[in-house]
């Protein structure tokens, strides 16, 4: 299949397809699969936008466009098998590490008939768009982030395009990837998320799987203090001396309160420099107020992961409305991350800077 590629791209996918060896993708299907996996991989990395089986085919003319549609729509490979190659790159080279969860909207605004699509709101656009949600759960190297994992994905699907007995939220595909995660043996120091996956089940059911979480309250959320007394987190907040710290660079204080939802928590509130508050809990009442928010601050990884995906590997480039297309789609726009990241010079090194040589 190489020796059809122009002689330009020809070293760019010899070390794509070196990589996917080393990460084992030959145990995910048949030669051919993994061939056109490579290939696909390769088109995400060469191109800078677009990234259609189309125009994959045409930069990359090692198989026709029909082969690459095929592998997205009918070829018998697993994105679960696929993930599962990358919990065993975190078991096996990386032994210590935390976990992001988070969900990213990718927007598709022409999609009518795209069953995954619908009317959500973006933080990051600040207004409603049309897309579709994917939830990723990322491991991360406690090393200073030199390399961040995706190691399990669902794409949520809105209650008007499937049944309701088959309605999940994403808390609920959050719950099914963790524990297929934590059930395969990968072991990680704490597990980090925003305020919408600080839900008290969910955080209990993150509790009897042994592992230490680290959230963010709702101002409204009700705790009990000293003396019994109820009252929300924002008003507790007001209540206590925060004090500067200079690590930080923001006003803190740390106490352990009650919450019927979660049960005991260490609170953690912060306040920047613009006067805005951030109420930090976690399952861990030991951790001093710095541990705890180092934690919370290291869980803008996974944005990081969300940016990147989206301007270096193609997130938002399929166009196809089948189902599997679409979720074979994002499962390789992961593991073209997970590639660009191990074709790095050095650690220090962008992705940018990768996909530019």
């Amino acid at each position: 299949m190489t020796s059809r590629l122009y002689r330009t791209t020809r070293p760019l996918a010899a070390q794509v397809t070196l990589v996917l060896r080393r990460l084992g993708v030959e145990e995910v299907g048949s030669p051919t699969i993994a061939a056109l996996i490579a290939l696909y991989v390769a088109g995400l990395i060469l191109l800078d936008g677009r990234q259609t089986q189309t125009r994959v085919a045409l930069f990359l003319p090692g198989r026709a466009h029909d082969a690459l549609n095929r592998l997205l729509r009918v070829m018998p490979f697993s994105t679960r098998a696929l993930m599962g190659m990358l919990v065993g790159l975190c078991k096996g080279h990386h032994k210590d590490g935390y976990l992001c969860l988070d969900d990213v909207v990718v927007e598709k605004a022409f999609a009518r008939k795209l069953p995954w699509a619908g009317w959500t709101y973006s933080f990051a656009k600040k207004r409603k768009v049309y897309g579709l949600h994917v939830v990723v759960l990322l491991w991360c190297a406690s090393d200073g982030g030199s390399f961040r994992i995706p190691v399990a994905f669902r794409l949520w699907r809105p209650k008007r395009s499937c049944a309701a007995h088959a309605y999940r939220t994403k808390l609920k595909l959050a719950e099914v990837m963790l524990k297929e995660v934590i059930g395969s043996g990968l072991k990680a120091r704490y597990i980090v998320f925003d305020t919408h996956y600080s839900a008290g089940w969910f955080t209990r059911m993150v509790t009897r799987l042994g592992l230490v979480w680290v959230g963010t309250l709702h101002p409204r959320t009700i705790v009990v203090v000293w003396g019994g007394k109820r009252r929300s987190v924002g008003e507790l907040a007001r209540t206590l001396s925060l004090k500067w710290r200079k690590r930080l660079r923001v006003r803190a204080s740390a106490v352990n309160v009650y919450a019927p939802k979660y049960g005991i928590l260490r609170l953690v509130v912060t306040r920047n420099r613009h006067g805005n508050h951030e109420y930090i809990v976690t399952n861990d009442l030991g951790a001093d107020l710095t541990t705890v928010v180092l934690r919370k601050v290291s869980r803008w990884s996974i944005e990081t992961l969300f940016g990147d995906t989206k301007q270096y590997a193609g997130l938002e480039a399929c166009q196809c409305r089948v189902d599997q297309a679409m979720v074979r789609h994002v499962g390789l726009v992961l593991l073209t991350y997970v590639v660009l990241q191990m074709m790095r010079r050095s650690v220090d090194e962008s992705l940018g800077s990768v996909k530019e040589y």
